[in-house]
């Protein structure tokens, strides 16, 4: 299940763009406000036939960053509710960033699968490259597993699948073999997930470090936590 939470004072009717794309096993919920209540007559058409269920919340005490606050709490509401669906956030407002950063810190058990974009087409066309991605990783893992098959047949002294395989593998993961090495680094020396989080977006900043953290936390908490 994907939930989706516009921010329409935000993004307005450009946010909503691809909504005629999602399916009925999305929700779309749209919080708006009286310096932002009317949407163009494209993404009205568009939302009409829309599959997905759609609820809207009107923001009747305004302020600064009223809405904000309201969409971010009704956020953690939702992942209570559904832990287990994957909630995007649509806004340009990069503040939603530190919202991110509190569910990925480690400091509940709940993990939930959040992320933000600008609109709701830039977010299917990131999924679809992250398809991908993981096809083409999952066809290289395939053929170094066929290359190393055919390895073991042969004679005793042939040369073993060459290395440039193994480094077109790793590098479908998006993972550097710098990134992988400081990573290492950083997961032994850290204490708690929490620590390890901090760590890693100070060495590569934030975006970045947020990446490469959500793929080693699984190693961190198996390989080295336990040994803490």
């Amino acid at each position: 299940m994907r939930v989706f939470l516009i921010d329409f004072e935000n993004v307005h009717s450009e946010g909503m763009t691809g909504v005629d794309h999602l399916t009925d096993a999305d929700e779309v919920v749209i919080f708006y406000s009286n310096n932002a209540d009317s949407v163009s007559f494209d993404i009205l058409h568009k939302l009409m036939f829309c599959k997905s269920k759609l609820s809207y919340y009107k923001i009747k005490r305004g302020g600064k960053n009223a809405l904000d606050f309201q969409l971010s709490c009704y956020l953690g509401y939702r992942i209570c509710m559904n832990p287990e669906a994957e909630f995007f956030i649509i806004s340009k407002d990069n503040g939603y960033d530190f919202v991110l950063d509190f569910w990925e810190c480690g400091y509940t058990r709940t993990e939930p699968n959040i992320r933000r974009f600008s609109n709701i087409k830039t977010l299917l066309q990131w999924e679809a490259a992250q398809r991908r991605q993981k096809d083409a990783a999952l066809k290289a893992v395939k053929s170094l597993a066929e290359e190393s098959e055919k390895s073991e047949k042969v004679v005793s002294g042939d040369s073993p699948p060459d290395a440039p395989q193994e480094e077109r593998v790793k590098s479908e993961s998006g993972i550097t073999t710098e990134e992988e090495e400081a990573a290492r680094e950083i997961m032994s020396a850290s204490e708690s997930t929490h620590q390890f989080y901090t760590a890693m977006v100070k060495r590569f900043r934030q975006k970045r470090g947020r990446e490469i953290y959500k793929h080693f936390k699984s190693t961190y908490e198996a390989e080295f936590r336990t040994k803490k």
